[in-house]
């Protein structure tokens, strides 16, 4: 029979674990009181198998006393100490987990102790590391499932997407009953825009398991790549809610859903973002600390960009004039960009070599940015990403700047206590709805500005003067076409005989989206030959597509955004309908601003209607294009100086009336 002994390690002594550092700091720092130690054996063919079946069960201090009595008798035992280092890693001190998991591995390594490790780097932000030592582990060790799946996910933070499909798929295929395995290759392959692939890793996961929320989010990601307005996603979203409340990626798409849905109107929309800041946001309120910034009125102010988009992509055709034609003498701008390591592109590189510092902030955790922007200084912090994909909310959160601003990447209001301001226009945000916001809403010229540093074609001629009729068009993606937009699109071109409907997008690269839409309206009566479907191309090649549009027509609930500049900027108008929320305004915004209000419907009556008219007069068709672009070029939204100026007033108002509280705070509290 084997006698039992009590050992109990004292918490201001030295930890035996290796460190030398003492045991309250060290492996035990974060470890609850549970009253007395167990009693040990002292067969040592029992105490790692004791101390397993301890950890294994969750009673973390009783395991932690018995790897400690190993190492007092044997202090190179390589086991006990991984074992120490991944229950530091499970309490969250990872750096202690990293530093004890590679003391095991020096002494006698295993596959185990190199992918606990990596999984400590890449806790750390260390993803290179981390690859390293999973592809070690899988060397060690070729049917470790586990290892191969988050071998995945370190390739796809870097940014290696096909690499991270490979390793997930390995993974899936050793450990098929993994839930997790089928689910991580699905999202990676929505990813990569294998849609119908990643559809099927997400029901064999819920297959195994029904209530796994990451498949159901999943399953919504796939079908809102396939259309924003599908019913189903919006359900899938709240399913994954559902079964885990703190999903943060599910809660954000379920809002961007939601804004594409008639059903809600303002009102419940920013009572949503209101709730996800309840659940994921306002917990971070304790992390808010003093700001130290100098509140002088006039000095050069630190201004931080926040976004995944500096590369060329559409958002950053709307924010990037404040990255590029800013006051210099009077601002220092830093852009923390959230993009993945090995995703710059040329845009990049010329947004890094435009502003004053660039930080690539992609692996740091929330927490670290936090605390890097507090370090930098900076004085308004914009967020330029939204609820869209690399948001960053949660570091706003945690308020590391005095002024907190969102602003133009999707500019639809956070719900947050703490972002401060929404910058927009009153055609987006009418002056009777901004109580409706958690921020303060303050109006520029226009709601977006348009940048690029590509040169565009010149105009050409109106295509309806040939004598063929007229061409109407849409280049927005085919998710944001609703099933009532084309219906609104059919009886446009019956009520306009001769017409013709361009459709630009991706989308019709696949054969089978281009049957079913010509099949649509070949059922509606209109012959195949009055509609040109068109796929994928090169930005020139899709600027040049408006060269045969003489009208183009706005999609809704969802309306165009840098779709309507670029074909504005080409001298095609827009027909557009005014939409009763947000999303589904930018036409119009944009319209206003340039003065076409005769081109805004406020019904689909009209819409199809003013459509009708406007195609019947070539003469004022064609004068509208020949003075469309300079007319563009002249307004807020293509005069970048201009609108940068009128952002950067707006900059020094909020930053005066912060200083002035903090002189009236010193005041009362002197």
């Amino acid at each position: 029979m084997n006698t039992m002994q009590t050992t109990v390690v004292g918490r201001n002594q030295l930890c035996t674990c290796g460190s030398r550092r003492k045991f309250k700091h060290c492996c035990a720092g974060k470890v609850r009181d549970f009253g007395a130690a167990p009693a040990i054996p002292t067969d040592p063919k029992l105490l790692m198998q004791a101390a397993m079946d301890l950890h294994l069960h969750g009673r973390f201090p009783e395991a932690i006393t018995i790897y400690q009595h190993i190492l007092q008798a044997q202090p190179d035992h390589a086991e006990a100490t991984h074992m120490l280092g991944v229950m530091a890693q499970q309490e969250g001190d990872h750096a202690m987990g990293v530093e004890l998991i590679a003391r095991a591995i020096a002494r006698q390594p295993t596959a185990e102790m190199h992918y606990n490790l990596g999984v400590g780097l890449q806790a750390q932000g260390d993803l290179e590391a981390a690859v390293r030592h999973y592809n070690i582990a899988v060397e060690l060790k070729p049917s470790y499932g586990l290892a191969w799946s988050n071998l995945g996910a370190a390739f796809q933070h870097l940014g290696f997407q096909d690499a991270a499909v490979e390793s997930y798929s390995r993974g899936r295929d050793l450990q098929p009953e993994l839930v997790s395995a089928h689910s991580n290759l699905g999202i990676a392959l929505s990813l990569r825009g294998r849609q119908q692939e990643a559809l099927a890793c997400f029901l064999k996961a819920l297959s195994i398991e029904p209530a796994d929320a990451t498949a159901h989010y999943g399953v919504g990601l796939s079908l809102q790549a396939e259309s924003v307005q599908n019913p189903e996603t919006l359900k899938k979203f709240k399913q994954a809610l559902l079964y885990r409340p703190g999903h943060f990626a599910a809660h954000c798409n379920l809002i961007f859903v939601m804004d594409m849905d008639p059903q809600f109107d303002t009102q419940a929309l920013q009572a949503e973002r209101r709730r996800w800041d309840e659940i994921h946001g306002a917990p971070l309120a304790a992390k808010q600390l003093p700001h130290l910034n100098e509140p002088t009125p006039q000095r050069r102010l630190r201004i931080g960009y926040v976004s995944a988009d500096f590369r060329d992509h559409s958002a950053s055709k709307v924010f990037g004039a404040m990255l590029t034609d800013y006051q210099r003498e009077q601002f220092e701008v830093f852009a923390y960009s959230n993009l993945a390591p090995f995703s710059k592109d040329e845009q990049s590189r010329l947004f890094a070599s435009c502003v004053d510092h660039w930080a690539d902030i992609s692996l740091l955790s929330d927490d670290a940015l936090a605390a890097q922007i507090r370090r930098d200084g900076i004085d308004i912090l914009v967020d330029l990403s939204g609820f869209t994909s690399g948001n960053r909310l949660l570091v706003f959160a945690q308020r590391p700047a005095p002024i907190q601003v969102t602003a133009w990447g999707y500019a639809s209001g956070t719900g947050m206590k703490a972002m401060d301001v929404l910058f927009t226009d009153s055609e987006m945000v009418p002056p009777e709805e901004a109580p409706l916001y958690a921020e303060e809403v303050r109006y520029l010229p226009s709601a977006i500005p348009y940048y690029t540093p590509k040169a565009f074609p010149p105009v050409g001629t109106l295509p309806g003067l040939s004598g063929t009729g007229i061409t109407f068009g849409s280049v927005n993606r085919l998710s944001k076409v609703s099933e009532p937009v084309w219906d609104t699109w059919i009886e446009i071109l019956h009520t306009v005989p001769d017409s013709r409907l361009i459709v630009k997008a991706v989308e019709m690269d696949s054969s089978t989206n281009r049957d079913n839409l010509l099949n649509r309206f070949m059922q509606a009566g209109i012959n195949a030959d009055r509609l040109i479907l068109l796929g994928g191309s090169d930005w020139l090649t899709h600027i040049s597509t408006f060269l045969q549009i003489d009208i183009c027509l706005d999609p809704f609930p969802h309306g165009g955004g840098v779709s309507t500049l670029e074909g504005l900027k080409m001298g095609v108008p827009v027909v557009a309908l005014r939409w009763p929320t947000l999303a589904g305004r930018l036409s119009a915004s944009i319209l206003t601003t340039l003065g076409l209000t005769d081109w805004i419907a406020d019904s689909r009556e009209a819409y199809v209607r003013l459509a009708a008219d406007k195609a019947r007069d070539l003469t004022a068709l064609s004068q509208v294009r020949t003075t469309l672009r300079e007319r563009f070029d002249r307004s807020a939204i293509g005069d970048n100086a201009a609108y940068v100026a009128a952002v950067e007033a707006e900059y020094r108002q909020l930053w005066l009336r912060w200083c002035d509280r903090q002189a009236t705070d010193a005041t009362l509290t002197g």
